[in-house]
């Protein structure tokens, strides 16, 4: 097969394969829902969804049927030729697994047919070479794992014989470790019985001590009690010593009354002067306020009027010395320009008094 039926092999796979790839996206959900679908997908593509949705559902018992295979080419061929289709692709609807399966089965065949078609005989018989050598490479690992296997069933015989030489080492140290248990609860209880006697003797001791104690506590007691006594005696006399203070208090505390009354007499008088004061100086402080503003405005205004006669001033001496500037210029155009016209007088007659001057006038003036 050349390249050119090969590239139309090839062709024909990838327009069935797109075709296949558009169909998927025509789910069961699509499929019912297609009327409320007309404004994203375009009224002859939903046209052509519902007809397809009629045609399967009356032959539904024979999917293989003409009517049923031509709704579906036409539906095909609405698909390839409508704009709306790059919306469909994007609505978010699950397509089925048994198209999803078909798809992947459609590319890996155009991938097999492209792969057959442009594989030449040189590289046909290079496969076959390449296949040959493999399957010698697989006979020969099965040799090799033949052999292991036998390798491994002897290693698994001395691994069987180590682990017997094992466990009788283990049966061994077991009987010790029962042993080494034996002598050591009969230590055990060797130990318990002298931690009983131990424990008798230390009772004793601490009967002796308690009883030391407690006669030291009764002697404290009996001490505790005489301070008590002491302490009340002590309390009495504080108590006494307490009303004679308070009494002393209440008496400086009467007499500070006393003199903050006297003192609050002369603050109320003293208020009320300041607060005439202030009112005073209150009064002062506007009529002041008035005072500065009215000489503000009146500042502010004599400002403005000798700003307004220096301006003027300034006009003034600006007009004055833009007419001066004028007049000798004038003076100057007008005295050169009678200069210029004396040079040019003297010129013409210096002219005239030239004798080859003569044809040049004439000439000038036939010219003329």
């Amino acid at each position: 097969m050349n390249s050119l039926e090969a590239s139309r092999v090839l062709a024909v796979l990838d327009e069935s394969l797109e075709e296949l790839r558009l169909l998927s996206y025509v789910t069961p959900e699509v499929m019912d829902s297609a009327e409320q679908l007309a404004d994203v997908l375009g009224e002859e593509l939903v046209a052509s969804l519902v007809r397809h949705r009629t045609q399967t559902t009356a032959g539904k018992s024979n999917i293989t049927s003409e009517q049923t295979i031509a709704s579906t080419w036409s539906l095909i061929r609405m698909l390839r030729k409508s704009r709306a289709t790059s919306r469909l692709q994007q609505l978010h609807t699950e397509r089925s697994t048994g198209m999803l399966q078909a798809l992947s089965y459609a590319e890996r065949l155009r991938q097999y047919a492209q792969k057959r078609l442009t594989t030449t005989v040189e590289e046909d018989n290079s496969n076959r070479e390449y296949y040959d050598e493999v399957r010698e490479r697989e006979e020969k690992a099965v040799n090799e794992k033949v052999q292991l296997e036998q390798k491994l069933k002897l290693q698994r015989v001395e691994l069987q014989r180590q682990t017997h030489l094992v466990q009788s080492a283990e049966d061994k140290t077991r009987s010790e470790l029962h042993e080494v248990q034996m002598a050591t609860l009969a230590a055990k209880k060797s130990l318990q019985q002298e931690a009983t006697a131990l424990r008798g003797e230390d009772h004793d001791a601490f009967d002796t001590e308690h009883t030391l104690l407690f006669k030291e506590l009764s002697d404290a007691k009996a001490q505790l009690e005489t301070l008590r006594l002491e302490h009340k005696d002590n309390e009495a006399t504080l108590r006494k010593t307490k009303k004679r203070a308070q009494q002393d208090v209440e008496v400086v505390i009467s007499e500070y009354d006393t003199d903050v009354g006297s003192k609050e007499e002369e603050y109320q008088s003293s208020l009320s002067e300041y607060n005439e004061v202030m009112a005073q100086l209150e009064q002062f402080s506007s009529g002041f306020a008035e005072m500065h503003k009215e000489r503000m405005e009146y500042e502010e205004a004599e400002r403005k009027a000798a700003q307004q006669r220096l301006d003027e001033g300034l006009t003034k001496v600006r007009n004055n010395r833009a007419a001066r500037v004028i007049q000798s210029s004038w003076k100057g155009w007008k005295a050169a320009k009678v200069a210029a016209a004396k040079k040019a007088k003297k010129g013409r007659s210096k002219e005239r008094k030239l004798p080859g001057n003569k044809e040049t006038s004439i000439s000038q003036a036939g010219a003329g």
